[in-house]
């Protein structure tokens, strides 16, 4: 078993096992690490047919899907991506005029072995990266710039977000390659 890395100040990101890419940033760079993301849920709700002389059956197909928001909790963050992000959804919504930002992003949410973490900032191979989910066209509907601040209490401050969405799906993990046969 590898022996895990220490958080320290070149990788910010070793403590945070969620970590976030958008579709407006370049591939595989991370824009946040988050504390904790709400369960990914989908709820399909029946539609139900009645047979006309039979009251004790009901027919039912699948008919219309609600996508839970993700809430998104995050102690730290490379840059201030997330924050821009809410501003541009918060001007769009005041002016309903789109901003420089885009108000709908594409989102990845990548799940990371505790222990295969890179010592670095940049992501390592795809080994390590245990899952990835792809997030359908969010945006912020609920932005907690600040939580409720108490001088008495040791927790660390946690920006929140809330993503409502167009649907997730897992993204395939790539096949493991092998390595090539000694010549």
């Amino acid at each position: 078993m590898p022996t895990p890395v220490p958080a320290n100040a070149r990788n910010p990101l070793r403590t945070f096992q969620f970590r976030i890419r958008m579709n407006t940033s370049a591939a595989g760079q991370y824009v946040a690490g988050v504390r904790s993301v709400s369960g990914l849920s989908v709820h399909v709700s029946p539609f139900e047919v009645w047979e006309g002389g039979n009251n004790l059956h009901r027919y039912a197909q699948p008919h219309k899907v609600l996508w839970e928001p993700i809430v998104m909790d995050q102690g730290l963050a490379l840059d201030d991506t997330l924050e821009r992000w809410a501003n541009a959804v918060l001007e769009f919504a005041r002016t309903g005029k789109a901003p420089g930002e885009a108000v709908k992003r594409d989102v990845f949410i990548d799940l990371w072995d505790a222990y295969a973490h890179p010592t670095e900032v940049p992501a390592p191979g795809p080994e390590a990266r245990m899952r990835s989910f792809y997030v359908h066209n969010a945006w912020v509907s609920k932005y907690h710039a600040l939580p409720k601040l108490d001088a008495m209490a040791g927790e660390v401050a946690l920006m929140s977000l809330e993503l409502t969405h167009e649907g997730w799906e897992p993204v395939p993990k790539p096949p493991a390659t092998k390595p090539a046969p000694p010549a």
